[in-house]
Parts: structure tokens; C-alpha cells; sequence
């Protein structure tokens, strides 16, 4: 009978809880309270935003607060939950055209304090024509955090930074928007790649051009390749290996089949004579993948024709990395989608730079490839919860892209990315012309902070990939979804595993210790930094942007200087040089007084500079 009574009491206090969870249900369902609640750093603001909720209370501003201890960059959260604000350019979607309230600062005045604790409205559809009056009422000046300060506060060592790059005030006049036209809804024909990447040798061994060494005509000495030569000095200890290898084929058949340890049949040796940091039968196997967990090497063969590989990214003000990106993929991409927004992450109206330098001419010399996505709105329930923004910025990005390319065929390659995470060009050039790799598939990259001049240990592993067929009928188009390492859960997943006949494995493209491709994190100059800060999406708490003293350029400086973090944590960092295996992009080496503010640490004072 005592036992009977536990029970009763026992299953009414289970009903109680199941009446409370559905009663504050939509609470719930707009507050991410367990996502903050479980997070390893929780801060009282996102708690007294939650109470707002449940007892209808304004929450009190906290401007003056200290934030919380928040999660240092190679601890914050990776992407089987999206990054808060990686310089993403707003969220956005199909529709008709936005009016363009670009994001401007007064002179002398700094931008107001957001206060996600506070439920703003959304962002309201304003009459153009009456925005453009309003405008003009209003003398601004636009600000360009991309571009570094000639002269720097004496608080510091002076300092120059020189970056050659087209100043958006040079761009037209006009409004980008109406300039545009049709640009956001044009379609792109894919083509074939026509390329010669591979050549067969008198031999009849098929050889990858770049990755097989060329024996000089008959007379003349051997002139080492620029790749060769750029990595003369990681090549010494490979020169003994290299000239057996290069010397094995001028034996006589006899002293061929003695050297390989096999009777003579009959036959020449044929083979090709791999490059150092290249692998593999036709040594088109780079070094990021020959150490990869790729668990199908032995099964590799060359394409007779290569696919088209897709990379879609979302841009904000990250240019400088834009460049270095198209620089580096140029001749192993066949598209860039690349998607800008009028919003920021955090749902605030911003100006369209892109836009400005894409119609100015600043990238005609990559134009040809490049397919322009316009994101003219902010998502529901963006501003409440940032993650809602974050995620919608992806499955834009992939949806409205790719609906507008045509000639896709289902093995042809898509990878999305963040602005500041670079592929190697030698790893996607691996996905373009072999069969016999699995999919989805990661990429290992080298990470740093604030310039590629601080390291962070280990490396950065993000899914980024897979074929246009198991993007379609997988993750039905939604680059989130392929981000999420969440395959194996898709509906369509099985179904695409047997029509195909491939046992889809995840793998990742390089290792902790071998790099196939860079994440730079936070890589602006202190201006730019200013603005990722004011304009991040409001779920990765804390936003650091919220409080005043971190958006000081002052004290932005000084974490550059330092490489400390803002919750005023300092990491320890393996050290670096430029003249170290993937330390940078090659684009940026080669223009090395361009980028030498991200290279080199611009206010080091106490340590000696890295030298280029």
C-alpha cells in the first residue's frame, strides 16, 4: 500500500513537469534557454533576455557590467554548431529588391550600443524614396574598416600599414542596388574543364603535370620548377630518395626488374617519378591527402574528365581574404558564389561593399567566374535568436545558388565555406580530378588569431563538402545541414547510399599536422575588427560587441599586440614563421608588403618581427 502511494506520487510529479515543459513551450521555442543553460560559458545577460520572457519584466540594461569569462578562440564553438558571426555579411533571401540604408558612422561619433537583452522589433521595409530623403538630410561619412589608419594613436609605436587595395570611395556614386540590374537573378552555364592536367610519357604512364618531375632535354641542365624552388629548403632531405628515382629508369630492363627485387617478363618499368609533397601512382596524390584517414587510397584513379567544383561563401567585409581566396582557387574552382546582404548578422542594415567593388571592376580579373546571391531580408526570429540568423545565411547561400546553375552533373564537387577559412588549392584540385574518394569530406586547416603571425595549437576541422548529387537529394541543397556532420540522420540518406552504390564515410582532407587549407579568425585591422564586432549575430554569447571598452581600437590593439582574448584570457601559441610549411596562402608570400600586417605582427615592440 506504501509502495502504491510512492507510485501515485511518483506519477503525478511526472505530469506536473510535462504541464510545465508544454506550458512555456514557446517560450522555449523562441529563447534558446537550453542551448545557453548547457553552454560552458553562460552569461547573465542571456538569462535576465530569458526572464523577459517568462515573467514579462524589462530586463535592466547591463552596459556597464563586466562581461563574463568567455570561451577563447580555439575553444569556441566549432561547426556541428555554427560559429557566431564568422565574418558573415547578414541573413537574407529571395525576393524583391531592398532598399540600401548603408551602415555609416558620423564623424567623431561612435556607433550606438546594441542591446540584445532588449526585444527589438524587426527591421521594417522602409519606403526607398523616403530613405533616400532622410539620407540626405543626414551628412555622413562612410566608413571603410577595411582599410588600415596611416597614422596610429601614440599610445603605440608607429605604425604604417599599406594595403593596396581599390577604396570603396572610389566606387560609383550611385546606389550599388540600382546599378545591379538583373545581377542577382542571373543564371551561370557551367563548362567543361578542358585542361591537360594529366600526360602520358613515352613510357605509357599516365603522370599529373604539376606533381611529376620532367627530365631536361638531352644537353641541358635541369631547371628547377617554381614549386620547387620555393621549397628548396624543405626539399633537401627528399634529394637523395628523389635522384634514385630520377635514375631508375636509365637501367637497362634487366637491372630494373634486379632493382625491384621481380623476374624480367618482358616488359619496361613503367612509372611515374613523383615531385616532393606529391604521392601516389600517377603522383597526383597531394601530401594532405596521402597522410589523411581517406580510407579508399589504394582505389584512386584518375578522371578522364574533371568535375566542376562549386565553392559558395557568404561575405561581409572580409576583402582582403577574398582576394587571397580567389588568387589561391582561381584554376581549381569553376564558380565562387559568393552572397552578400543590406543586414548585418545581427539584423542591423549595412552598406553592399561587395557589390560597389564588383561593379567597379575591382575583380574583373576572377569576374568571369564569379555568380553574385543577394540576401535583401532578415530571417524571424534573427534578432531574438542569432543562431536562427546564422544558420539561414547558409541555407540561402546554397538554395538560391545553386537553383541558378546550370549544366550541374550529380558527381560534380560543392564546398562551402566561411570567408576567413581558404581551402589549399592542391587538396580541391585532388576532388576535381579523381575518382574512388567517399563523402561528405572535412578540411584540416591551419588555425590563428588576429593574423596568421599567432598559431594556434592543433587545427580547425570543418565539413565542408560533398558531390552536387548527395547535396541535392541528402541535404536537400541547405549548406547548414552539410556543415553539421549530420548525414546519417538525413531521410534521404540511405536511399542516395544505394542508388549510388557508395558507402558514404566521412573523411577529412589533412590531418592536425599536415594542413590542407588556413582559418584566419578575426583577421581584420583594429577598424575591422570594430565593425565584426558591432554587427556579429546575437547567439554566441558573450557578444563582445555589447560592451564599450572592447570595441576601443586602443585596447583592440593591444590584443593584437598580444594575442590575448576579450575576456582578458591569454593562450599559448607554438611559434611561427613565415618561411614554415603552410603558413600562409602562397598569394599573399608573393605579395607579401600588401599583406604584412597579417603576416607580421604590426605592434610587436618588445619581440623581434618576423621576417619576410
Amino acid at each position: 500500500m506504501k509502495m502504491r502511494r510512492h507510485r501515485v506520487f511518483l506519477l503525478c510529479t511526472v505530469g506536473l513537469c510535462v504541464i510545465s515543459f508544454l506550458h512555456y513551450y514557446k517560450a522555449l521555442h523562441y529563447v534558446s534557454l537550453l542551448r545557453e543553460l548547457s553552454a560552458p560559458y553562460p552569461n547573465i545577460k542571456s538569462f535576465i533576455m530569458v526572464t523577459g520572457f517568462f515573467w514579462k519584466e524589462r530586463a535592466t540594461p547591463l552596459a556597464s557590467a563586466v562581461p563574463e569569462e568567455g570561451p577563447p578562440p580555439a575553444l569556441r564553438p566549432s561547426d556541428t554548431k555554427p560559429r557566431a558571426a564568422e565574418d558573415v555579411g547578414g541573413v537574407k533571401g529571395a525576393g524583391e529588391l531592398g532598399d540600401a540604408e548603408g551602415l555609416a558612422m558620423e564623424a567623431g561619433e561612435d556607433p550606438g550600443m546594441p542591446r540584445p537583452w532588449v526585444r527589438p522589433e524587426e527591421p521594417p521595409h522602409r519606403d526607398p524614396e523616403a530613405t533616400q530623403e532622410q539620407n540626405e538630410r543626414q551628412k555622413v561619412t562612410p566608413w571603410h574598416p577595411n582599410q588600415p589608419a596611416a597614422h596610429l594613436r601614440q599610445e603605440v609605436p608607429q605604425v604604417v600599414v599599406v594595403v593596396e587595395e581599390l577604396d570603396p570611395t572610389t566606387a560609383p556614386t550611385a546606389d550599388p542596388l540600382e546599378t545591379m540590374g538583373d545581377l542577382h537573378r542571373r543564371t551561370y552555364q557551367l563548362q567543361n574543364d578542358r585542361t591537360p592536367y594529366f600526360v602520358r610519357t613515352k613510357a605509357g604512364a599516365l603522370c599529373f603535370r604539376q606533381g611529376t618531375e620532367v627530365a631536361p632535354p638531352s644537353g641541358q641542365a635541369k631547371v628547377p620548377s617554381p614549386t620547387a624552388a620555393a621549397n628548396h629548403g624543405q626539399r633537401q632531405l627528399l634529394q637523395q630518395p628523389m635522384q634514385s628515382q630520377q635514375q631508375a629508369p636509365q637501367h637497362t630492363e634487366e637491372q630494373a626488374s634486379t632493382l625491384h627485387g621481380k623476374p624480367r617478363r618482358g616488359k619496361r618499368l613503367v612509372k611515374c617519378v613523383c615531385r616532393p609533397g606529391w604521392h601516389g601512382p600517377y603522383c597526383g596524390v597531394p601530401t594532405m591527402v596521402y597522410h589523411s584517414n581517406l580510407p579508399t587510397k589504394e582505389r584512386l584513379t584518375p578522371r578522364e574528365t574533371p568535375r566542376r567544383v562549386i565553392n559558395a561563401i557568404n561575405v561581409n567585409h572580409e576583402f582582403d581574404l577574398l582576394h587571397v581566396r580567389f588568387h589561391e582557387l582561381a584554376d581549381a574552382v569553376d564558380l565562387f558564389l559568393v552572397c552578400e546582404s543590406n543586414f548585418t548578422a545581427y539584423g542591423d542594415r549595412r552598406s553592399m561593399r561587395f557589390l560597389r567593388l564588383l561593379l567597379n571592376g575591382t575583380y574583373d580579373y576572377i569576374r568571369h567566374k564569379i555568380l553574385y546571391v543577394f540576401l535583401n531580408h532578415f530571417p524571424d526570429g534573427g534578432r531574438q535568436d542569432g543562431w536562427i540568423a546564422d544558420d539561414y545565411l547558409r541555407t540561402f547561400l546554397s538554395r538560391n545558388g545553386m537553383s541558378r546553375v546550370m549544366g550541374l552533373r550529380p558527381d560534380d564537387v560543392f564546398i562551402i565555406n566561411d570567408a576567413d577559412e581558404i581551402p589549399a588549392r592542391e587538396g580541391v584540385l585532388f576532388l576535381k580530378l579523381f575518382d574512388g574518394w567517399t563523402e561528405p569530406f572535412a578540411i584540416h586547416m591551419r588555425k590563428s588569431l588576429y593574423g596568421f603571425f599567432w598559431k594556434q595549437l592543433g587545427s580547425l576541422e570543418v565539413v565542408s563538402g560533398c558531390t552536387v548529387g548527395m547535396l541535392r537529394e541528402v541535404y536537400d541543397n541547405d549548406g547548414i545541414r552539410l556543415r553539421r556532420r549530420e548525414y546519417y540522420t538525413m531521410p534521404g540518406f540511405r536511399k542516395y547510399e544505394n542508388d549510388t552504390g557508395h558507402i558514404l564515410v566521412q573523411w577529412s582532407l589533412g590531418s592536425p599536422f599536415h594542413f590542407a587549407g588556413w582559418h584566419c579568425s578575426w583577421c581584420f585591422t583594429p577598424e575591422g575588427i570594430h565593425l565584426k564586432l558591432i554587427s556579429a549575430q546575437n547567439g554566441d554569447f558573450p557578444r563582445w560587441g555589447d560592451y564599450e571598452d572592447k570595441r576601443d581600437l586602443k585596447y583592440i590593439r593591444e590584443l593584437i599586440r598580444t594575442g590575448g582574448w576579450f575576456d582578458g584570457s591569454m593562450q599559448e601559441y607554438p611559434p611561427s614563421d613565415p618561411k614554415e610549411h603552410m603558413y600562409a596562402p602562397k598569394y599573399m608570400l608573393d605579395n607579401y608588403e600588401r599583406y604584412r600586417y597579417l603576416l607580421e605582427n604590426p605592434y610587436a615592440t618588445s619581440t623581434k618581427l618576423n621576417g619576410g
